[in-house]
């Protein structure tokens, strides 16, 4: 797998995207907490993360097709570009205490308008820039940078905002941290946020993509050239919807992603915030310990056999039924060691199956139409966190741990139906494509 690093022109994507992450992960921290401490709602902060999730799902697809028709490679410079201004205008704004809800709320829609065009180039370059024996390892490495940043960037958001460290709780009587106390922070973590995007910017300009290979399922000239984008999108809707297995990975992960990423940035810096005298250097820890297991998980995952095909899509929902307990866990017992035990063990899972899922995804899709599968699974994954968001911030609002034990319950039902679905078995048909077993019993 490390030999990839000898790929001048893969190692010049690495780099860039390993010191966008970072930022990434810093704003991640810094965006909820920002908002909580603004407005001192749980609500506020769920309807923010809406904000930007509208646009984001309502152009996702399009992004896909975009990233089809232009090169993932130029749509990831163009957004890169965009998210430097945007980042930087917002940290200077908040150092003058000049921002407000208002510019807030602004930005996350702006950021969420970047991302439905950026996220699907991401995942769609790789097999621009590696052959498909490679792609596996390829996708543990930059998944594990990935990870590297939710480790690194927590912690160094709560360093940067907070300017001190304790995890102390409220019963020390000691003054908790305001927005006031912690405005200089926050600017200063949005401009690191920034300087990560021009980072990803520079290192493309040195990023060479190769031309689609042909597939078997692409041997004639592809009718969506001449199409509009609308027709792309449809037809590549349709394609991934007569895949049985991938159908069921796709809906069983949007599900999924419903109930676990709100709770994550919206409902675990709430509980946080009620336990601790500094939320957002405990929240930090918890999110670190997560990419420090998905970090292990990642580099598993690509340096050990990939799980078989027939059963990848059960193991990958019976491990997530461990994501889902992991906010009971928490909520029942409170100490921050606690909860990050568990999500570095939940991170480890998690990033394994992620690993050889992708992979697979990518191994079954003609290239022509990578950006626009990757688009649907990127969608799936983030589209509905709009609604999640809205939800759960007024669950949380209503009765934050009790919401949380519920979402911990249903995550925990589902992902055992999905496991035990009939097209959670699947094999590969004689023409080349994945269909799922059509027994009626597993």
């Amino acid at each position: 797998m490390m030999q990839l690093f000898k790929d001048r022109n893969f190692l010049n994507y690495w780099i860039g995207q390993f010191v966008s992450v970072i930022g990434d992960h810093i704003s991640i921290i810094a965006f909820p907490l920002l908002v909580l401490q603004m407005t001192e709602s749980v609500s506020m902060t769920g309807l923010v993360f809406a904000v930007q999730g509208i646009p984001r799902a309502i152009l996702m697809l399009v992004g896909g097709a975009v990233v089809d028709r232009v090169g993932a490679r130029a749509v990831m410079m163009v957004t890169s570009v965009l998210r430097f201004g945007l980042v930087m205008v917002v940290a200077w704004l908040i150092n003058v205490d000049q921002a407000s809800l208002q510019i807030v709320f602004g930005l996350a829609f702006a950021f969420g308008v970047a991302d439905a065009f950026f996220y699907p180039a991401s995942t769609a370059i790789v097999p621009s820039l590696l052959s498909k024996d490679k792609l596996q390892a390829g996708n543990a490495l930059v998944q594990g940078s990935m990870w590297v940043g939710v480790i690194v960037g927590p912690a160094l958001a709560g360093l940067i905002i907070a300017g001190e460290i304790t995890t102390m709780g409220h019963d020390a009587n000691l003054e908790a941290a305001t927005y006031a106390s912690n405005r200089s922070g926050f600017a200063r973590a949005f401009f690191v946020d920034g300087l990560t995007f021009a980072a990803s910017f520079i290192t493309l300009i040195f990023v060479r993509t190769r031309k689609g290979e042909s597939n078997v399922n692409d041997s004639v000239p592809d009718s969506s050239l001449k199409a509009s984008i609308g027709g792309e999108v449809m037809e590549v809707v349709r394609w991934v919807w007569s895949q049985p297995s991938m159908r069921l990975g796709f809906i069983g992960i949007a599900a999924l992603e419903f109930f676990f990423q709100t709770p994550i940035f919206v409902g675990l810096p709430a509980l946080a915030k009620a336990r601790f005298l500094e939320p957002v250097y405990v929240y930090g820890l918890i999110i670190t310990a997560y990419g420090s297991g998905a970090l292990i998980g990642s580099f598993v995952g690509g340096s050990v056999r990939a799980i078989p095909d027939k059963y990848l899509i059960r193991v990958m929902f019976l491990v997530f039924m461990g994501s889902g307990a992991s906010f009971g866990l928490m909520v029942l017992y409170e100490p921050y060691w606690w909860a990050m035990l568990v999500f570095f063990v939940c991170g480890t899972g998690d990033s394994f199956v992620w690993v050889n899922f992708t992979t697979w995804v990518q191994k079954q899709v003609p290239e022509k139409k990578i950006g626009r599968v990757m688009s649907i699974l990127t969608f799936m994954s983030v589209g509905l966190i709009p609604i999640a968001s809205v939800i759960l911030g007024v669950a949380f609002e209503w009765n934050l741990e009790a919401s949380l034990l519920i979402v911990s319950g249903i995550l925990v039902v589902f992902c055992m139906v999905a496991a035990c679905h009939k097209d959670a078995i699947f094999v590969r048909a004689e023409d080349g494509n994945i269909t799922a077993m059509t027994e009626g019993k597993v």
